[in-house]
Formats: structure tokens, sequence, C-alpha cells
């Protein structure tokens, strides 16, 4: 629960950049239900305040509990398997 506190908390503040908010979740070996709110509860907001949430990269876990959970059209564009996420830019 600590985890999804802190991926909301972190979400939250990126959605507050002003910019677009890319996740890379290629690592993740595990997410249930909960970790799937928690994404699709940020895509909301981001929605709301007229912002973009990308997953420009999935583990097979998350692919999976989104398949299985019929949610892809209610989260942003998933990567195409096996994409790698774009460079980030040294500030």
């Amino acid at each position: 629960m600590s985890a999804m506190s802190a991926l909301d908390e972190a979400l939250t503040r990126a959605a507050g950049s002003g910019g677009p908010v890319e996740l890379d979740l290629a690592g993740v070996d595990f997410i249930d239900g909960s970790g799937l709110s928690v994404l699709m509860d940020a895509e909301s907001r981001a929605r709301l305040a007229s912002r973009e949430l990308r997953i420009v990269a999935a583990s097979r876990n998350v692919r999976r509990l989104i398949d299985f959970t019929e949610t892809a059209d209610l989260l942003s564009p998933l990567a195409p398997v096996g994409a790698q996420p774009a460079p980030v830019a040294d500030a």
C-alpha cells in the first residue's frame, strides 16, 4: 500500500508539471488491482486537466493485467511490445 501511495503522489506531482507524463513500466514485476487503480485514477486526472499520461513501456505482467481486465481502452495507448522508451534528455 505504501508503494501505491508513493506512486500516486509521484503521478500527481508529475501531472502538475504542465507537460505530458510518461511512464516506463517495463521493470514492473508485479502489479495488482490496486496498482491498476492508481494508473486509471492518474489517467482520469490527467484527462480532466487536459494533460497526457502515456505508458511508454510495459512489462508482460502489466500488459497481462490490462488485457485480463479489459481496461486498455481506459488507459493511454500502450507502446508496442518490445518498444523502447524515448531517451530522456539531460536537464
